[in-house]
């Protein structure tokens, strides 16, 4: 999972690689914010002082270089940290559990497998499960389906995340503190491109099978930005920061497959926007809890216990989520 500095920062992002498209020859850059120190005037007799360092000429977004991903020495380990991983290669990872109250169920999500690469990039095994009855539902074959209210939302939370099982990729654009998260009082920002492509074995209808030769499908491109602040102050008997604060915000383009939109009350809506904002405080060592919001698409089904027209956006509806994590690396 922040809001409308994040939002900010990753609507500039997007607008800066929107433009890439439109200019031919051109390279997207990003100022560089380092210092030349001035020269200091050697003592009497002593050898001259070595010329300071030319400064990189820019930052580069394509491909990425490390004046964009300020993560300092140790990169490796300071990259690890920032995903929350406890090595380049991980297993069953950021496990979470996030409540909607419009689908009245949780999404039981765990990362089965996460590999870091070198300058941020990260590429993700996962699996979304929807935790909880979508209700008797009658198997309609009209234009517009019979759903339950809870069915509707469920399916609503399973476009959001990507579907049951998925894989990601997570491209970095800028990253700024990524050595200080280990750190108490420590700051930092993450913007990144990632893509989402996933599959559906689990369903929202009762009374209905389903299609594992050819299952709905969810694809995703989204700009995100992410900021954590550590707290100054030390968990007892330990070196590492107590807690932190976070807030972050997605936003990009959407598409479900065709007979997922029908069957659940999308109608001829597979392109879409989709985005998310988020916030909340992270208990070291415990969990990171959060409260989050998303933007989307409206639904228009048969309600299953009135059979009336219902017509509603189940993505405007609150979630409250706990990941539970691991120990943070000591304290620098």
């Amino acid at each position: 999972m922040q809001i409308s500095k994040i939002l900010g920062l990753g609507t500039i992002c997007f607008l800066l690689a929107s433009s890439a498209s439109y200019t031919r020859a051109q390279t997207i850059r990003v100022p560089t914010y380092q210092i030349t120190p001035s020269p200091v005037p050697a003592a009497p007799g002593a050898p001259a002082a070595a010329p300071p360092p030319t400064p990189p000429a820019g930052c580069w977004l394509l491909p990425t270089r490390s004046h964009c991903m300020d993560f300092g020495s140790g990169i490796d380990s300071n990259i690890n940290t920032f995903f929350g991983t406890n090595g380049s290669l991980s297993y069953f990872n950021q496990i979470k559990s996030i409540y909607n109250g419009a689908s009245g169920s949780a999404t039981v999500s765990a990362d089965l497998a996460s590999l870091n690469f070198s300058k941020g990039v990260q590429v993700t095994v996962g699996t979304n499960i929807q935790a909880g009855s979508s209700g008797t539902t009658t198997v309609s074959s009209g234009t517009i389906p019979t759903l339950s209210a809870n069915g509707a939302g469920q399916a609503t939370q399973n476009v959001l995340y990507g579907g049951t099982f998925l894989v990601s990729a997570l491209y970095p654009l800028l990253a700024t503190g990524g050595n200080k998260l280990g750190s108490t009082g420590g700051l930092g920002t993450l913007i990144d491109v990632i893509a989402k492509e996933g599959v559906d074995i689990q369903n929202f209808k009762s009374g209905t099978n389903v299609n594992v030769t050819s299952p709905p499908s969810h694809t995703s491109v989204q700009i995100e930005g992410y900021l954590q602040y550590n707290s100054i102050n030390l968990a007892p008997n330990s070196k590492n920061f107590a807690g932190a604060l976070f807030v972050g915000g997605s936003y990009g383009y959407g598409f479900m497959s065709h007979g997922y939109a029908r069957d659940y009350g999308f109608g001829n809506d597979v392109n879409n926007g989709i985005g998310q904002v988020s916030f909340g405080i992270l208990i070291s060592g415990v969990a990171k809890i959060a409260f989050s919001r998303a933007f989307g698409p409206s639904q228009t089904y048969i309600d299953n216990t009135s059979m009336v027209k219902t017509t509603v956006n189940n993505f405007k509806s609150w979630s409250f989520g706990i990941s539970y994590q691991s120990p943070p690396p000591a304290s620098k």
